[in-house]
């Protein structure tokens, strides 16, 4: 085992600026403060940089005040690293009720989050991206819920975006490099956070609509993370907490590593919906805002869970996905 570490990173998702109408109505109650202490303690820890597997902003009337709100607070918190976001649901939400369009909502997440202003390899006027570490070349490849927000109901992802990431995904494998995929939406009762026997949330990417007619891009990615078995893709979306147990899953060595970020505007809970089944509390908790603090070494990579409120590692909650050789 080599303990020299690489390079350290923070991953969260979900962080859910909200100043819905003006901050009249707003939702995700914590997600300012939550933001605030997280890049507080991702500073003193020292990480090289942080990955949001989206959702930074709830934009249910327009995300022009939540995107000045959450740049302003990165600006304004000391962590002077980069902040790498993956595009997620909510960011095209606007554009279902007609406030903006699918292209200005893309456009809005590709300013704020300044793509035009990092290292990554990306095609004009496209959310999605890749990114190489620069001392050590593993790949974090950021795809992006490009074609709204009704997750559970449309084929996700483009025909382009879809190729791209296939042939990324065969590059890097074939260079032996590791792979990082972070996108944002769970598939519906499979993996990681969620329970897949029993799923609680409905919102799920699916493979095929209610008919039966099969979403392709949904299909083809799910084919591409059971094909390259050593890719570790990350996730947020469904908000379930670390104490759920349900943070981790290979589908018992049948698809890659698949390891959901609770959120970080405030983690919710599965629980029973009073007919077998299961659902989401969709309760806000004070003391509940989570994500991991990732070490990675030339033959393994260490998720530890961390809680940003009290600022301490979560080590039942670590997992630990070793390199093939």
């Amino acid at each position: 085992m080599n303990d020299k570490r690489h390079y350290r990173f923070a991953l969260i998702s979900d962080i859910h600026i909200d100043r819905e109408n003006g901050g009249k109505n707003i939702y995700f109650i914590y997600a300012e403060r939550n933001l605030r202490r997280a890049l507080r303690v991702i500073k003193s820890r020292g990480c090289d940089f942080i990955v949001s597997a989206g959702d930074q902003v709830t934009n249910a009337s327009g995300a022009d005040e939540e995107w000045r709100l959450y740049r302003s607070i990165i600006d304004s918190s000391g962590y002077t690293g980069r902040i790498y976001e993956a595009l997620g649901n909510h960011e095209t939400r606007s554009a279902e009720y007609g406030i903006n369009t699918l292209g200005e909502c893309i456009s809005d997440f590709i300013s704020c989050t300044r793509l035009d202003d990092k290292a990554v390899i990306r095609k004009a006027d496209k959310p999605y991206y890749i990114m190489t570490e620069p001392v050590f070349g593993d790949v974090f490849i950021f795809m992006a819920l490009e074609n709204g927000v009704s997750t559970n109901s449309i084929d996700n992802f483009s025909d382009e975006q879809t190729d791209d990431t296939e042939a990324a995904v065969e590059r890097y494998t074939a260079q032996n490099r590791r792979i990082f995929i972070i996108q944002h939406a769970n598939i519906y009762a499979y993996g990681a956070g969620d329970d897949a026997s029993s799923p609680a949330y409905e919102g799920a990417l699916r493979i095929a609509d209610k008919d039966g007619r099969v979403f392709k891009n949904n299909l083809r990615f799910k084919n591409l993370i059971e094909k390259y078995r050593e890719i570790i893709w990350l996730s947020g979306h469904t908000h379930v907490d670390l104490a759920d147990n349900l943070n981790y899953s290979d589908n018992g060595s049948r698809s890659c590593h698949m390891l959901h970020i609770p959120a970080l505007c405030g983690a919710t809970r599965v629980i029973s919906d009073g007919s077998g089944g299961h659902k989401l509390d969709r309760g806000f908790y004070d003391s509940s805002s989570q994500g991991y603090i990732v070490d990675v070494y030339s033959d393994r990579t260490v998720f530890t869970g961390i809680d940003f409120i009290s600022d301490t590692l979560l080590s039942e909650y670590t997992y630990i996905i070793n390199k093939k050789k």
